[in-house]
């Protein structure tokens, strides 16, 4: 070991010997990035000070970390995996897609040596040579900082005459299918067997997980440093950057982990289930929340509701199966769907079952493909290689996707992929029964909503309940209405407050139209009104109950209204300027014509 760089390993812990140790004293007790990048700015200004440098650039904190974090990560890296320095620099390949330890030609990585104490002793390779240069550059180059070597993919794999002492692989997606992240894979995987320590880093625990599934196909998984995530476990990365909307312990290589052989095989429907949502999500640009795979959030019913977080903005009652999504103008968790019975019944607390059951969840209650056509073709393409590689969820959120759009022969889609899925699935079911209703068949209808409600799905009870009690089967109609409304849904709610209000039993009419109305259906909330002010002209019930019911459901129909005028001139304002584009366009076609005139 070279006297030079006098380092010792104790345990997780560096001991750092003489030398110019202000950066690797920082990174030793830094709580942060922040605190780190404070203390890289003030070691960089005394550099370059000595070195004559004169940049006429600015450091900011804010601005630095970028420069800061891959070095961080780097470094941290070394000391998770126990590689001891000798004569010969330490050689780390960073596999990544990821500009942020690409840019100035990973210069800034390289500092990994000075947080270690033993600054020119960490040589980093890049598996593509890449010049994007920064506003920064300049620094690294009055600094001296060596620019990365660049060391094929195929030679990495094959490690042609070069030696590699570690590798870590930044924000891996296997479920993307462009051929850099493809190449990614296959060089961690390679030497990940070929007994290279390799290295991994997540965005967020949802992103360790559904790699996770993905890369089981090469019989490899991602195991968490020290074998536990948790807040302030070795697996949590103090020096990641942090971004909104991520989660718990979410940002830039929030999570470390090491690549190892997989502890079992899965099934490989599951991998495609998986795969198809994330290839979706990706598309759609919505692979992060407001929440986290499993948190308990603030709900909506006047907080009565603790939905549990899934993906893609989805949450869910665990009690009754409403499913919810965060409206990004109110931020108002809105109710979306309604998850059938057997279905809630198998809901797990596993995180990493949890995912995968999320994922059937998500692409069941799909509701619309994305307006651009280049990614709206691309999603129809990924719900349809899912579905054919046997995820019936792909199917079923694909047709309900056709049946939302404005697309040609988009209902005729929707109906052939339902047809295909049959009523083995309770919204398939329910769609091909409500197409036969609306055709005429009353009987092929009952035996379809039938089909569906057997499988606990309270939308097809309560309609089945509707079809029944209309054909003079009351008996037998209120009780399915009854058991949608237990459920939860708002349809049969109202209904059953309306079949109230015709027998006078008004109070028993406000408890149901409650339930309706506090999940945005309008229809319930007027009748609300009516009644509560027909009882406190005819003195029926508490007064001081039923007033305060009216001060509710008024204040609701209220923010209704508010609501549907907003969203009316927000459409005024999208079609003028739309109007506008159009009018501009075709002056500009115009313009030619007039000239050559």
């Amino acid at each position: 070991m070279s006297t030079d760089c006098p380092i010792v390993r104790l345990g997780r812990v560096l001991k750092i010997g003489a030398g110019n140790l202000s950066l690797a004293n920082a990174f030793q007790n830094s709580k942060n990035l922040a605190d780190l990048s404070s203390a890289w700015i003030r070691h960089v200004k005394t550099e370059l000070q000595g070195k004559g440098v004169d940049t006429k650039l600015k450091l900011q904190i804010g601005d630095s970390a970028s420069l800061v974090a891959p070095a961080a990560l780097v470094a941290g890296m070394v000391i998770e995996s126990g590689l001891i320095y000798d004569q010969a620099p330490l050689r780390v390949l960073l596999i990544a897609s990821d500009p942020l330890v690409r840019f100035d030609r990973s210069t800034w990585a390289s500092m990994a040596g000075d947080f270690l104490g033993c600054p020119g002793n960490v040589e980093i390779l890049l598996n593509v040579e890449e010049d994007a240069v920064s506003s920064g550059f300049p620094i690294a180059e009055g600094l001296g900082l060596k620019p990365c070597a660049v060391l094929s993919h195929e030679d990495a794999r094959t490690a042609a005459g070069e030696r590699i002492d570690l590798a870590i692989w930044i924000h891996p997606a296997a479920e993307s299918m462009d051929g850099a992240e493809c190449e990614n894979s296959m060089t961690a995987v390679a030497l990940a067997n070929a007994g290279v320590p390799t290295y991994v880093t997540s965005f967020n625990e949802v992103d360790l997980l559904g790699q996770n599934f993905l890369l089981n196909e090469f019989a490899v998984e991602l195991q968490p440093v020290g074998g536990q995530l948790a807040r302030g476990s070795r697996a949590i990365n103090r020096f990641g950057i942090s971004t909104t909307s991520l989660g718990v312990e979410g940002g830039w290589c929030a999570i470390f982990s090491r690549l190892v052989p997989a502890s079992t095989q899965l099934e490989e429907v599951d991998i495609q289930r998986v795969k198809t949502a994330l290839r979706l999500f990706c598309v759609e640009g919505a692979i992060h929340n407001s929440w986290s795979l499993g948190q308990h959030i603030n709900g909506v019913a006047f907080n009565r509701v603790l939905p549990v977080g899934l993906i893609g903005n989805m949450a869910i009652d665990a009690k009754n199966g409403h499913l919810f999504s965060e409206n990004d103008a109110t931020k108002e968790l809105e109710l979306v769907g309604h998850l059938w019975k057997s279905k809630l019944a198998t809901m797990p607390t596993e995180k990493g079952d949890l995912l995968l059951w999320a994922c059937d969840v998500k692409l069941s209650f799909m509701a619309a493909l994305p307006k651009e056509d280049g990614k709206r073709t691309e999603a129809i393409g990924i719900l349809d290689s899912g579905f054919k590689a046997g995820v019936v969820a792909a199917g079923v959120g694909l047709a309900r996707s056709y049946e939302a759009s404005k697309l040609d022969g988009g209902k005729d889609k929707a109906l052939s992929l339902y047809s295909e899925i049959g009523d083995g699935h309770p919204i398939s079911a329910y769609a091909l029964a409500y197409q036969a209703y609306e055709a005429g068949d009353e009987a092929k209808a009952e035996v379809l909503f039938r089909a569906s409600a057997e499988q606990g799905y309270p939308v097809a009870q309560a309609d089945l309940g509707k079809l029944l009690h209309a054909s003079g089967r009351y008996q037998e109609g209120v009780r399915q209405l009854n058991l949608a409304a237990k459920a939860g849904d708002p349809e049969a709610n109202y209904v059953l407050g309306e079949l109230a209000v015709k027998g006078s039993l008004f109070l028993e009419s406000l408890d149901f139209l409650r339930k309706a109305w506090q999940f945005g259906h309008a229809e319930a909330a007027n009748l609300g009104v009516q009644v509560a002010k027909h009882m406190l002209d005819n003195s029926i019930g508490k007064r001081s109950l039923i007033k305060r019911e009216l001060k509710e459901v008024t204040a609701f129909v209220v923010k209704l209204e508010t609501r549907a005028d907003k969203m009316a001139k927000e459409q005024e304002r999208t079609a003028a300027l739309a109007k506008e584009m159009l009018e501009a366009t075709l002056a500009k076609q115009q313009r030619p014509h007039q000239a050559n005139e």
